[in-house]
């Protein structure tokens, strides 16, 4: 039988006389009593770029473990988890815990306890759940729709709101539960208002100490028993204390100090009810609390065994610290924390034959400073330390540490790939940055050779070979294999996909822009007229044959999984095509570029680029089409390369 002791008041049943010279009660602030029965999601920001956070409140009146709560994220409509998050630390009663993308703004990290880029990578249309030892308790948007209700706004809940709402897949209406405000309101996270709850201070007892009339003192004591019957006492004891059969306290208040007690047993059997026992903090071996008359046991802390005997019973006995708070009973298992992430892993991308090192003390902690040992699902641990030498191929590592009862894992890629002999091929750009980096890698992409349009269906054929069946190829947007014959301009067709939009620029179909096959791919007919000439941007509604394509007036957004593509091939024409070209192309933040020789959104597409990493599929490609028009895309072979050239911009 458990119950929550701190909710208890303190008893104050002495009599009058005695308590006189015990204790005296004093004001106290504390925390009225909560309606919620359980976490639940109090904020949601869905913001301009990766302003996004989750916001989960504590409204149960106690304190709370978080160990076994994780936040999932459905995205696109699906009925399946994309990415989920298990959190970790603890929250406070009447107080929050702010989940925010790391590279949210400021003023959202700035009121953020646990960060996390992929469940808080959610898109207006996406689902968030909050569950708890895997059952859900809360959720904002509807499992399985995509929703266009939860895009570009900040929620905050109801004050009258005391639980989430459990049921994932029914309609998510905010009106009925939450307030809106315009995108990138940040002033409310942090905090929250639930009606029910209060922070006003409410009187509560607070014990002072008391003078003992008898003071104690005993060294070098050898006795059987000793046995101390006065009703007031304050009782030292030295570490050379002897007492085998123990100490029997029978007054009705006493207190203890000194080395002794750590190898003594202490019996408290008064004869008088509401008496109280005070250690002090100090270390006590073994204490049995012998009958119904003890009430208060005070810097109970530090004892190591407590039993209750004849009647005793731990669950009507008030138990404190040295400090006056209140604590559980000595008897019951001590909670048991559960190991951190102390620090996040980088997904990594390597060439083969490569290896990596980690220092896991370096991204786990134990709250209880615990020995953890480490596991991995590849690679090899040896003590501390994880070494990864891994075969070509994208790896999802999970990584483990366990206290030996609570544990706690993190997750990261890795992608293997054949090393490019590219070295000389970009000798002259090392070592350059920005605007010189973008003109030099300029120079050494120029002057490739130029196809026909007509030419173009035959090397998109090579270039875009499904590796799994050489008579298809595989479509950029849908992902689908489709017949290399099935190329034309029909329904169920598929056509030459200008990734730059040919009329941002008006370079159409001409040999150069409108031919480099860098960013040339198939496409289905109809999911290339959809896209049309639209920029790059995040949301909108679904589009019909492309799952994860979104679409709005002036934005197109690609699946996950080739975003990156889209970024580099983006990356790559704005720095081939430059003033002495027949068209100069560059990025920029805007969407409905027209005619411009301009594509946005910059920010978004650096973004893609860093969310979906380098490809085998992409150096593959890359490797072809240098056999057929004699240049390479840098941003396939050197990642790192955008950001130096962009990232101020």
């Amino acid at each position: 039988m458990s119950k929550n002791k701190w909710n208890k008041p303190v008893k104050v049943l002495l009599s009058v006389g005695l308590a006189a010279s015990l204790w005296l009660p004093v004001s106290k602030t504390s925390v009225q009593a909560a309606a919620a029965s359980d976490l639940f999601i109090s904020e949601y920001i869905e913001g301009s770029s990766l302003n996004k956070a989750i916001e989960i409140y504590n409204g149960t009146g106690a304190s709370i473990d978080l160990s076994s709560y994780s936040v999932a994220l459905y995205a696109n409509g699906s009925t399946a988890v994309q990415s989920e998050m298990d959190l970790s630390g603890t929250v406070a009663s009447g107080e929050t815990v702010v989940i925010f993308h790391g590279d949210a703004d400021a003023a959202i990290k700035s009121k953020g306890q646990l960060q996390n880029n992929s469940v808080i990578n959610f898109n207006g249309d996406d689902a968030v759940v909050l569950k708890k030892a895997g059952t859900p308790i809360d959720s904002i948007g509807q499992v399985g729709v995509r929703m266009e209700n939860t895009k570009d706004v900040t929620l905050v809940r109801n004050a009258d709101i005391q639980a989430g709402d459990s049921i994932v897949d029914d309609a998510f209406e905010p009106s009925l539960e939450w307030i809106a405000y315009p995108a990138n309101t940040f002033e409310h996270l942090g905090s929250h208002t639930m009606n029910g709850y209060s922070n006003t201070p409410v009187p509560e007892p607070e014990l002072e100490p008391m003078e003992p009339k008898k003071q104690l003192r005993y060294e070098n004591l050898k006795k059987k028993k000793l046995t101390i019957g006065q009703p007031s006492v304050s009782l030292t004891l030295d570490g050379d204390a002897s007492i085998p059969d123990g100490i029997y306290m029978k007054g009705q208040y006493a207190e203890f100090h000194g080395a002794g007690f750590k190898d003594v047993k202490v019996v408290l059997s008064p004869a008088r009810q509401n008496s109280i026992f005070d250690f002090k903090g100090t270390e006590a071996a073994h204490v049995v609390v012998d009958g119904k008359n003890v009430s208060e046991i005070r810097g109970a802390e530090n004892i190591q065994k407590i039993e209750f005997i004849d009647g005793a019973d731990y669950e009507i006995i008030n138990f404190y610290n040295s400090a006056g708070q209140p604590i559980a009973s000595p008897h019951l298992p001590k909670e048991n924390k559960a190991p951190v992430a102390a620090k996040a892993f980088a997904n990594e991308q390597l060439n083969e034959g490569e290896t990596l090192q980690y220092d896991l003390t370096e991204y786990f902690s134990d709250p209880e400073d615990q020995a953890l040992v480490f596991t991995a699902t590849k690679g090899t641990v040896t003590g501390n330390m994880l070494a990864l030498d891994l075969e070509e191929g994208s790896h999802i590592m999970g990584v483990t540490a366990s206290d030996g009862n609570q544990s706690v894992t993190q997750s990261f890629t890795v992608t293997v790939t054949t090393e490019v002999e590219t070295a000389n091929y970009y000798d002259t750009a090392y070592g350059l940055e920005g605007g010189q980096l973008k003109a030099e890698l300029h120079e050494i992409i120029d002057g490739h050779t130029e196809l026909s349009y007509s030419q173009v269906w035959d090397a998109l054929k090579v270039t875009d070979e499904d590796p799994n069946n050489p008579n298809n190829v595989v479509l950029l947007y849908s992902g689908e294999s489709r017949s290399k014959n099935l190329n034309g301009g029909n329904v169920g067709d598929w056509n030459r996909e200008h990734t730059w939009a040919k009329s941002h620029g008006g370079f159409g179909t001409a040999r150069g822009a409108g031919t480099d096959i860098h960013h040339l791919r198939p496409t289905d007919v109809q999911v290339n007229g959809l896209r049309g000439n639209l920029d790059f941007d995040y949301g909108g509604a679904a589009v019909a044959g492309c799952d994860g394509c979104l679409r709005t007036s002036s934005s197109w957004e690609p699946p996950n999984e080739v975003k990156g593509d889209v970024a580099r091939m983006l990356f790559y024409m704005a720095v081939r095509y430059e003033a002495e070209d027949p068209v100069d192309l560059e990025l920029n933040e805007q969407l409905n570029n027209g005619s411009a020789p301009y594509h946005g959104k910059l920010s978004v597409l650096l973004e893609w680029h860093e969310q979906d990493p380098v490809s085998e599929w992409e150096q593959q490609r890359n490797e072809k089409i240098e056999d057929i028009q004699g240049n390479r895309n840098p941003f396939i072979d050197h990642p790192e390369w955008a950001e130096s050239i962009w990232s101020a911009s």
